[in-house]
């Protein structure tokens, strides 16, 4: 009895031991094989966040505490967090074990990780906030000569690398990486803004030196590069555009056939972006180009819609109407105030750069109180968010007329004025008439700080 008990107290020993084994086993297997992403989320956005990138889609519940656990089988790479109203890169590799924590209502501001993966990421959350701290509104960057741009764009460079160098970061790979997406977003800026003066030689001194160095050293038929690195696309399509719109057609013979049927899509929605208010100008030249060169007839339908819009949105025409209930539900339509400049502040209460502006539009507000100016903030919050909005009307004590459209971004008013991105300004005269589709904000970015728009001022006093 005792040789059997022995005997089957060893056997078990042994099966445990084996079994132990097996585990571990496939545990660091399991360990070098996929990423895992937990975390808790104070003041969540949604009830479900997406990681997206290299074709890679996974969407991850948001339990009711706000915390989230799941595993990621994928390549190493750079990924996009979304949780519907904000987004943030990510930067992950099989192994990574990462605990995200944040506040959705300060997305960016509270981001943090830890784990392993923690200083790639962490570094990232800081490129975000450098990025929102170190931005330029559009009226300044419309305004800025190409020296002062070219400056702006080095310098921000600069700093961005310092930043990375001193990240104490080891993954040679994502510090690779990085390196590359700074150095092509740098080269996309200047080529989006001094693109054309540049082919047309109308730059000068250090920026046409620079631009030639750095374009030299460019490979444009690095179709490895091109299916790995955002940045190297965009800065290839933009780079075309430039070239088609300022007439140096030149620009063509650099593509092999290979490569500008690749680049296509990128090109194409280049242009895309280019059919705006910001291009009037060179408005035909960028729809006859997406037409020549866009996939099928749907898409060049609906951005034949965008483009009539466009075209029809002239100084002094009529302006598209409203009419949309306030907070206490009365309806506000634009012919009811005829007879004032109509200053409309397209926004909503989960856009942070909407919110940034608030302060500055009660400044306007207070000092033209006394004139015929009529401030018009249209949310388009959905509708079943109306109770968040008439909250911050309270908390943050809107003036004004504070009015809700009724189908957010499908509300006719905002596909009229062919808004895609917020917060946008609209100034229409005492007629109705329209007098700037993209009038200026109340606030512009100038000197490290917001400061209040003298250029805004300056119409208001000309036309009141």
């Amino acid at each position: 009895m005792t040789s059997k008990t022995n005997f089957h107290k060893f056997l078990t020993i042994l099966t445990t031991l084996a079994l132990t084994y097996s585990l571990n086993v496939i545990y660091s297997q399991d360990l070098s094989s996929y990423v895992r992403l937990s975390g808790e989320i104070t003041n969540p956005n949604s009830d479900k966040i997406t990681i997206r990138g290299n074709g890679y889609v996974k969407v991850i519940d948001v339990n009711t505490n706000g915390t989230f656990d799941d595993t990621l089988v994928i390549k190493e790479g750079n990924f996009t967090f979304y949780d519907t109203k904000e987004s943030t890169a990510m930067y992950l590799a099989p192994g990574y074990r990462l605990d995200i924590s944040l506040d959705g209502k300060e997305f960016d501001e509270t981001l943090k990780y830890s784990g392993i993966g923690e200083k790639p990421n962490n570094f990232n959350a800081s490129y975000f906030l450098f990025n929102e701290k170190n931005a330029i509104d559009s009226e300044t960057y419309k305004k800025m000569e190409n020296q002062e741009y070219f400056d702006y764009e080095l310098k921000t460079h600069a700093s961005l690398m310092k930043l990375l160098n001193e990240s104490e970061i080891e993954n040679e790979k994502f510090l690779e990486n990085q390196a590359d997406k700074f150095r092509f977003q740098m080269l996309n800026n200047l080529i989006t803004k001094l693109g054309e003066d540049y082919f047309a030689g109308k730059t000068k001194g250090i920026i046409t030196q620079y631009m030639d160095s750095e374009i030299d050293k460019i490979d444009f038929k690095d179709s490895v590069l091109f299916a790995s690195n955002n940045d190297y696309r965009y800065f290839l399509s933009s780079y075309f555009v430039a070239g088609l719109t300022s007439g140096d057609l030149k620009t063509l013979e650099l593509y092999n056939e290979e490569l500008l049927e690749m680049q296509k899509k990128s090109i194409v929605t280049t242009l895309k972006r280019g059919i705006s208010f910001y291009n009037m100008d060179k408005l035909d030249l960028y729809y006859q180009t997406y037409v020549k060169l866009a996939a099928n007839d749907k898409d060049i339908n609906r951005i034949k819609e965008k483009y009539d819009r466009i075209k029809t949105l002239k100084k002094g025409s009529p302006s598209p109407s409203f009419n949309y209930p306030d907070s206490s539900g009365k309806n506000i339509s634009l012919e009811s105030l005829k007879g004032k400049l109509v200053y409309v502040d397209v926004w909503a209460t989960w856009c942070g750069p909407c919110k940034a502006q608030i302060p500055f539009l009660k400044q306007l507000e207070e000092k033209y109180r006394e004139e015929d100016i009529a401030f018009v903030s249209l949310s388009i919050d959905q509708l079943k968010n109306i109770s968040k909005w008439k909250d911050m009307i309270v908390d943050k004590e809107l003036e004004g007329i504070q009015i809700i459209a009724d189908k957010a971004w499908r509300s006719k008013f905002v596909t009229d004025y062919v808004i895609e991105g917020i917060p946008r300004f609209i100034l229409i005269d005492k007629d109705g008439n329209l007098m700037d589709p993209m009038a200026p904000r109340p606030a512009v970015y100038k000197e490290g700080e917001m400061q209040l728009n003298e250029e805004i001022q300056k119409i208001f006093d000309e036309n009141i």
